[in-house]
């Protein structure tokens, strides 16, 4: 089966007439093919202002542009990596949701006080070589059993928010009593840090794909 040729005959940079197999058209809209006037309109879209005066393609030729400007394998990818990556996030914001409600389940109070604080130099900075103090506060309290604990908590602060003396509500794992921390705003904060960034960026990828999609299928 022979090929179609087709051209476009240019004046002033806009398109004057159109040929399909030698049979000149004055616009697409008279282009009784369709396949043709597709052909004929991605020519158009596809000659720059640098263009000869009459652009030529053959079939084949059209057949291997579109394909490279149709070919939706990168939009694959990228979806599914989107797509990947929200799934993952949102299962670490389950799971790590799940492992916090259930600590928190198990935890019981006891009084307590701070008996030292720690004070440890961290670099901070690698690059610029900067290094800052954080305070570590040591604990005691009596736990269930009835035996005395003492601990130093894992949570450092850049500010000494505790103070040698200083009376605390403890709240440990009955069955690990060194697991221990003290009830406060921050440390509670503190365990949902993981969960809410996980489950931000879950469901900002999740977007993502929806939007993407939604565009895609206009």
């Amino acid at each position: 089966m022979a090929k179609k040729k087709y051209s476009i005959n240019w004046e002033n940079d806009e398109p004057l007439s159109f040929e399909v197999d030698g049979v000149t058209y004055n616009s697409l809209d008279d282009v009784p093919n369709w396949k043709d006037k597709d052909k004929l309109s991605a020519m158009v879209q596809a000659a720059s202002e640098d263009d000869f005066e009459e652009v030529k393609f053959d079939e084949k030729e059209f057949e291997e542009l579109r394909k490279e400007a149709e070919n939706p394998n990168m939009e694959r990818w990228v979806l599914g990596g989107f797509t990947g990556i929200a799934v993952v996030m949102i299962l670490v914001t389950l799971i790590s949701s799940f492992l916090n409600i259930q600590k928190i389940s198990k935890e019981e109070s006891a009084s307590g006080r701070v008996v030292d604080v720690v004070v440890r130099r961290e670099l901070v900075n690698e690059k610029n070589d900067i290094v800052r103090d954080f305070y570590y506060p040591v604990i005691e309290f009596t736990a269930n059993d009835g035996r005395r604990r003492s601990l130093q908590i894992s949570e450092g602060s850049s500010s000494p928010y505790y103070e040698k003396g200083n009376e605390i509500t403890v709240r440990y794992d009955p069955e690990h009593p060194l697991d221990a921390r003290i009830k406060s705003a921050s440390s509670n904060m503190l365990m949902w840090v993981l969960p809410g960034i996980t489950g931000i960026l879950g469901i900002a990828f999740a977007g993502a794909v929806f939007i993407v999609k939604k565009v895609m299928s206009v």
